[in-house]
């Protein structure tokens, strides 16, 4: 499986090296915008979609590693045990928490973990698929999260930017990269810089 250098958000396979992409269907069409936000627009089914593709037994018969497959891992309607079975039966073996409900904020980001729908259930659920067999890559949007990532044995930490993805989010999450990296690594984890505007994470 090798360890990541690339990762990028795609919605179909065709002319994709799938090793280092992150495959939401159901974002296809919807390519142009802020897809952290559009996949968790109720115009979306980020689950569902990938269900679906795994059932259609189409983008298996493309040679080369599976991609890894990106979950709403908030989804009242995921059943963990049965989405990992679909999973590793169609040869895919990592999962992402994307989209990630971090990239909320404020009363929003507030009103839902006061119901259970925050940051540390979603990684919960993430580790619940690594409990599972299945490799973590996970998104994490400050250096406290992506630690927490690490300790609980994820292959990847992702920094993601934050809501508005500004240049001074961007600069902070390359100068946190600096300190951060060399830690993360003696963990065994890959960390790498995710661009929201682009959909690609690179090494840091």
């Amino acid at each position: 499986m090798g360890r990541l250098t690339k990762l990028e958000v795609c919605t179909h396979w065709e002319g994709r090296d799938l090793s280092s992409s992150l495959y939401l269907p159901a974002l296809r069409g919807l390519e142009e915008g802020d897809l952290d936000l559009l996949a968790m627009l109720p115009v979306c089914d980020v689950n569902g979609d990938l269900a679906r593709s795994l059932a259609s037994g189409n983008l298996w018969a493309v040679p080369g590693p599976a991609p890894v497959a990106g979950l709403f891992m908030l989804d009242p309607f995921l059943r963990i045990a049965d989405m990992a079975s679909a999973l590793k039966a169609a040869g895919i073996q990592r999962v992402a928490n994307y989209p990630t409900i971090q990239v909320l904020e404020g009363e929003t980001a507030r009103g839902l973990a006061s119901v259970g729908l925050g940051p540390a259930q979603e990684f919960e659920i993430l580790r619940e698929f690594g409990r599972r067999g299945l490799a973590m890559v996970g998104f994490a949007t400050g250096a406290a999260a992506a630690r927490e990532l690490a300790a609980a044995g994820a292959s990847t930490a992702v920094l993601h930017p934050g809501p508005s993805a500004g240049r001074g989010d961007r600069e902070a999450v390359a100068a946190m990269s600096a300190w951060l990296k060399p830690e993360l690594l003696a963990r065994g984890t890959t960390l790498m810089a995710f661009s929201p505007r682009d959909g690609v994470a690179r090494v840091v």
